[in-house]
């Protein structure tokens, strides 16, 4: 039977179903689970990437405090999964009803390879633990980098009297800083109105550990760039005048142009 190939099967693979025999599958219109692909749910892909994390999450870490385990539940779509399904052994199923796929690591690892990844909803500003030889001893500081080896020379750099083996990098998870990822109005900014955006919340200001510190930008009422971004909610124009600079007003940024700004700022310095 023909299946419409953009139509996706929800894989859960939550750990108390660790051991059974075959994998499950979320039914149609969220409601319980199956083993057979026949029973399984066709989910549409918008449909995935609008619930998130309540159709996409992976299982809680305790290392890390957070859901950065084993996958717990995904999308695949259907044509993959029924292409590694078998019909069931008879009598496990009710009506011998297939096909299924076997929960084995194989299978496992094929669906994860081949899932639904969504849109990136956050950024992560790396966190690490810095410690130089001539310091005391069990003094640090945290710095944020791509890399260890990035922020090793960024180390480096400033102490021009140490050797790359005085300094030691590790990572430091806990201190991360989610920034978020950009939106479809972030992304259809025009080069000028970011340029803008950014300049006012301070993120052109060479150190991107900065950004936020000011919300505003001063210029002439009629600023096309301005007023689009006054139309577009990420900007408004103040009601006072100024006693200098006839016509000219502030635009200060609002809420939506914060976090636009943030999810445009970039995660490291130049």
């Amino acid at each position: 039977m023909t299946q419409n190939t953009d139509q996706y099967v929800i894989v859960d693979l939550r750990a108390e179903w660790a051991r059974r025999p075959f994998l499950s599958f979320w039914r149609p219109n969220f409601a319980g689970y199956a083993y057979p692909l026949s029973w399984a749910g066709d989910y549409a892909k918008a449909t995935v990437i609008e619930k998130g994390d309540y159709l996409t999450g992976r299982r809680y870490s305790a290392a890390t405090g957070k859901d950065t385990g084993k996958w717990k539940r995904f999308a695949v779509l259907r044509s993959v999964a029924e292409a590694i399904a078998i019909d069931p052994p008879s009598g496990q199923i009710d009506g011998n009803a297939g096909p299924v796929v076997v929960n084995n690591k194989k299978n496992r690892d094929h669906l994860i390879a081949n899932r639904l990844r969504l849109p990136p909803t956050e950024r992560i500003r790396k966190a690490w633990t810095i410690c130089v030889a001539r310091w005391l001893e069990g003094d640090s500081c945290t710095g944020y980098g791509p890399s260890a080896s990035k922020v090793r020379a960024e180390v480096r750099r400033h102490l021009d009297d140490v050797s790359f083996a005085d300094i030691t990098v590790r990572r430091c998870k806990e201190k991360d800083i989610s920034l978020p990822a950009p939106d479809e109005i972030a992304l259809g900014l025009t080069l000028k109105e970011r340029d803008v955006l950014l300049h006012a919340h301070g993120s052109t200001c060479g150190d991107v550990m900065k950004a936020g510190f000011r919300d505003y930008y001063y210029t002439d009422r009629a600023n096309p760039v301005l007023c689009s971004l006054v139309e577009k909610g990420l900007m408004r124009q103040s009601d006072r005048e100024v006693p200098w600079g006839e016509g000219d007003v502030y635009f200060f940024t609002t809420d939506a142009g914060k976090h636009c700004a943030n999810s445009l700022t970039p995660e490291y310095n130049p």
